[in-house]
């Protein structure tokens, strides 16, 4: 079965909490400023992180994402 999409509001609800659990409430809340004030480049971030992976395991990230469909 599929995993659930989650909404943004879910998402972004999960990820603050998964970074409170993982950092504590103030080191989270400096990250969070943090990266809300510098500029970021996304489609730099992307090409660099994705160049990390083949096209194969980007598909199975994806198929498993999506539950296997379409494979």
């Amino acid at each position: 079965m599929a995993k659930k999409l989650l909404t943004e509001q879910e998402l972004r609800q999960q990820a603050v909490r998964a970074l409170a659990d993982r950092l504590g409430p103030v080191d989270a809340l400096r990250f969070l400023a943090l990266v809300s004030r510098e500029p970021f480049d996304y489609q730099q971030w992307r090409r660099e992180y994705f160049s990390r992976f083949s096209v194969d395991e980007l598909l199975k990230e994806v198929r498993n994402h999506h539950g296997g469909k379409g494979s």
